[in-house]
C-alpha cells in the first residue's frame, strides 16, 4: 500500500519564483521574467577506493556538487532580468551581463508551497543560449554553475 504526504500528494510548479540578487547590501532578489522549465541537480562526485584485498569495486562519495542548475525563458530582449545591463538601485544586473562580465550572484528558488520554502545557491550566470523558429516566440536557455555551498530546503 501507498503512503501519501500529509503535507500533500504533490506540488505544482505554477508559481515558483526564481531570483537573482543586486549584489547590494542588504541584497534584494529580483524575479526573473516569463522563467520556465527549471532543473537544479545535485550530485555528489565519487571516487573509487578498491584495492587488491576486494572482490567488488569499493566507492565513496566526495565532493557535493549542484552542476549546471538551468531554466528557461521566453525572452525579451530589453527585459530588465534578460538584458545586457548593469542595472542600479533595486533593480539587479540583466542574466546576459551577468555571463558577459562572469559575476557571481546569489540566486533562489522559491517553491509555491504557502511557507516560502527556498534553496539558495551563491552561481555564475555560463550560459545565455537564445533560440527561435518561424511559428514560435524567442525562448533562451540558461545555465548557472554553482561555486560555494547552498541554503537548501
Amino acid at each position: 500500500m501507498g503512503f501519501t504526504s500529509p503535507l500533500g500528494p504533490a506540488l505544482a510548479v505554477e508559481g515558483l519564483l526564481i531570483q537573482v540578487g543586486n549584489a547590494s547590501s542588504p541584497e534584494s532578489m529580483q524575479t526573473i521574467a516569463n522563467a520556465t522549465d527549471f532543473s537544479m541537480p545535485i550530485m555528489t562526485d565519487v571516487v573509487e577506493v578498491t584495492n587488491v584485498g576486494d572482490s567488488w569495486k569499493r566507492r565513496i562519495p566526495t565532493l557535493h556538487d549542484m552542476g549546471k542548475i538551468g531554466f528557461k525563458i521566453y525572452w525579451i530582449p530589453e527585459e530588465v532580468t534578460h538584458r545586457n545591463s548593469v542595472g542600479g538601485g533595486s533593480v539587479g544586473a540583466g542574466l546576459r551581463y551577468l555571463l558577459i562580465n562572469s559575476l557571481l550572484r546569489d540566486y533562489q528558488a522559491v517553491y509555491p508551497d504557502g511557507n516560502l520554502s527556498t534553496d539558495a545557491w551563491p552561481a555564475y550566470t555560463t550560459s545565455f543560449a537564445i533560440t527561435g523558429k518561424v511559428g514560435n516566440v524567442f525562448e533562451a536557455q540558461i545555465e548557472t554553475a554553482n561555486s560555494g555551498p547552498p541554503s537548501l530546503v
